[in-house]
């Protein structure tokens, strides 16, 4: 548990660094992306692609009545790229120490750090139903397919509501 504590202070300190200085961004994913290195298949959920797919799909239909801007594949795999380094670090490396709840609330704080808005603070409900299906799947694949769908089915809301998108781009600071 120690362990996983410190790769999470290590991610929040590459944010902050992220902040002062952009061009240290790409780090971000691959550090979230090291898990992959140090644990086994099992122990990241690279199992039960079944179930992975099933549990993982269910927002892929509103994505036919809500279709997202694909004119870019460069964006899109950018956001499956986000979605599996996230998934990998949060759920399959710090729910094998954590509970959901808990590493939903390290998800969203993660998020707040570089982005201090409402919609970052909202990230905590995805968050939930991201660490449920890992758990019910048992797959790795599940937060990844409905992190990526989640992804693209809000870029495709804000582009037909954006006036939603002005309101979940609040600032929660003062400036």
């Amino acid at each position: 548990m120690r362990q996983r504590a410190v790769a999470y202070i290590g991610l929040i300190l590459i944010l902050t660094l992220s902040n002062f200085f952009p061009r240290v961004e790409f780090l971000i994913p691959l550090y979230m992306l090291l898990p992959l290195l140090f644990l086994s298949n099992r122990e990241l959920g690279l199992k039960n692609y079944g179930k992975g797919i099933l549990y993982g799909s269910p927002l892929f239909p509103l994505l036919l009545i809500f279709p997202p801007d694909l004119s870019c594949p460069s964006w899109v795999l950018n956001q499956l790229g986000i979605a599996t380094a996230e998934e990998v670090f949060f759920r399959a490396y710090l729910m094998g120490s954590f509970g959901n709840l808990t590493v939903s609330l390290l998800f969203s704080l993660a998020h707040l750090i570089n982005f201090p808005t409402l919609n970052s603070l909202l990230v905590f409900f995805p968050s939930l139903a991201f660490g449920y299906v890992y758990l019910r799947s048992g797959s790795i694949l599940a937060p990844i397919l409905l992190h990526f769908s989640s992804n693209l089915l809000y870029n495709s809301l804000i582009e037909k509501f954006p006036q939603l998108y002005h309101l979940l781009q609040r600032q929660l600071t003062g400036g």
